[in-house]
């Protein structure tokens, strides 16, 4: 029931509903509902009926959702900020009412100046100008309207410098008339900026920019395998945070100055467990291997498995001498024997190698 036939805000429960007959039925459901878990209602604080009402500093009605006036008469009988708190106050009472301040990041930006760091700004006649704009843009403020299901979205958007705004609204029944559902804001950061800039340049080849979702850092092996190229450049594999774990000699002088290198790592998420490994041949090209588990494991366990499904492919390839390197610490020592194997579950696996 909750957000589509009551909304509750700590103590407070408001039923709604758009038909008078509708409500009727919303209240009995309720009713039962309290019933059911033995809950009680205080009859001097509920009312009845009402087509408007208080809820969490703003009023809704049938038209929709409007500032509260006593929260617009506090802003509204501010003087000018004189210090940095005082600042800070004046845009904490403006972001509480935000979603009905049209690009009220881009026009309160002189004013989010005097808080930037180590050198905050002074309060200047463009800064009054903002002051005064906003009070007077809240002596009518817009009224938010509910969304229709049956009806199309409808949301524009203005990018600035360092900040973008947008509006989302809908037509009214008539299908004339633009009504406002919400207006969001946002302050770019210095990143997000240089971002922005590239991404209008790389509109000129069709190139669409695309946010790179969140990956694993040591993941090397899938980033590898899924992008091999045949003039692939091989990666430094002398990395300072890695030991060398397996070394061989042999007779062929060619093989010894130039052996083989195995690079293995695995990659654990919501779906499952995978292992990778890949290989550096003597002619510099690389060679991908990777796994997925169908069963549940530890992350050392699954650094095993990787590291040992490399080295038997180099067996089966007949490598003679090969390096192998591994971002874990544990697998490593354990294997060169640096460190002692004490969990059950890794034995079988350090005598698998």
């Amino acid at each position: 029931m909750i957000h589509k036939e009551i909304e509750v805000y700590v103590d407070d429960m408001i039923a709604k509903s758009r038909i008078e007959k509708e409500h009727v039925q919303v209240l009995r459901k309720l009713f039962l509902r309290l019933r059911k878990f033995q809950l009680k209602l205080n009859p001097a604080k509920c009312t009845f009926g009402d087509r408007s009402g208080k809820l969490i500093g703003f009023v809704v009605s049938e038209k929709g959702t409007e500032i509260n006036a006593d929260k617009v008469n506090a802003i509204y009988e501010l003087p000018p900020p004189c210090t940095q708190k005082e600042v800070q106050g004046f845009l904490g009472r403006l972001n509480y009412i935000a979603r009905f301040i049209s690009q009220l990041t881009e026009e309160c930006d002189p004013i989010f100046c005097l808080l930037k760091k180590p050198n905050p700004g002074i309060w200047d006649e463009e800064c009054q100008k903002t002051f005064d704009k906003i009070k007077h843009y809240l002596s009518n403020p817009p009224v938010l309207t509910p969304s229709s299901p049956d009806r199309s979205l409808i949301l524009y958007l203005a990018i600035f410098r360092n900040s973008m705004g947008c509006v989302l609204g809908q037509h009214d029944e008539s299908g004339k008339k633009e009504r406002a559902i919400y207006y969001l804001g946002k302050k770019f950061t210095e990143c997000e900026t240089r971002i922005d800039r590239w991404q209008i340049l790389l509109f000129e080849f069709y190139i669409v920019y695309v946010n790179q979702k969140a990956i694993k850092g040591s993941a090397i092996a899938d980033f590898i395998a899924s992008r091999a190229l045949e003039d692939y450049e091989p990666l430094n594999f002398d990395f300072p945070n890695e030991d060398l774990m397996y070394t061989a000699t042999t007779e062929e002088d060619s093989q010894e100055a130039h052996p083989w290198k195995q690079n293995f790592d695995r990659a654990s998420n919501a779906m499952g467990n995978e292992i990778g490994a890949v290989f550096l041949s003597l002619n510099r090209d690389n060679y991908p291997f990777a796994s997925k588990l169908d069963f549940d494991c530890m992350n050392n366990m699954t650094e095993y498995k990787a590291c040992i499904m490399g080295i038997r492919a180099a067996i089966e390839r007949k490598i003679k001498v090969l390096e192998v390197y591994g971002d874990s610490t544990l697998v490593i020592y354990q294997l060169n024997g640096e460190w002692e194997t004490r969990d059950p579950k890794l034995i079988n696996y350090k005598a698998g190698y």
